[in-house]
């Protein structure tokens, strides 16, 4: 897979902070908790999907502490 494109990139990007924009905007009409998770999930998501392309070895050490495949690295202490 190639590098993606910077004029595409900066257009996704814009088009996140506008849309996070107008959540923050409507926040007082629509209801905090509900506009702040969809906010969070506009920021959140992409900046993961970003994070995880860009640095893909970092990505896999924080999915193996996030999900351990071994149950027994939940130890209780």
């Amino acid at each position: 897979m190639g590098l993606v494109p910077r004029e595409w990139l900066m257009n996704e990007l814009i088009k996140i902070a506008v849309c996070t924009i107008i959540v923050i905007a409507l926040s007082p009409l629509l209801g905090f908790w509900i506009v702040a998770l969809v906010g969070a999930g506009l920021i959140l998501l992409p900046a993961g999907v970003i994070f995880s392309t860009i640095f893909p070895k970092a990505w896999k050490h924080v999915e193996d502490n996030l999900f351990p495949t071994n149950p027994s690295s939940l130890s209780p202490s």
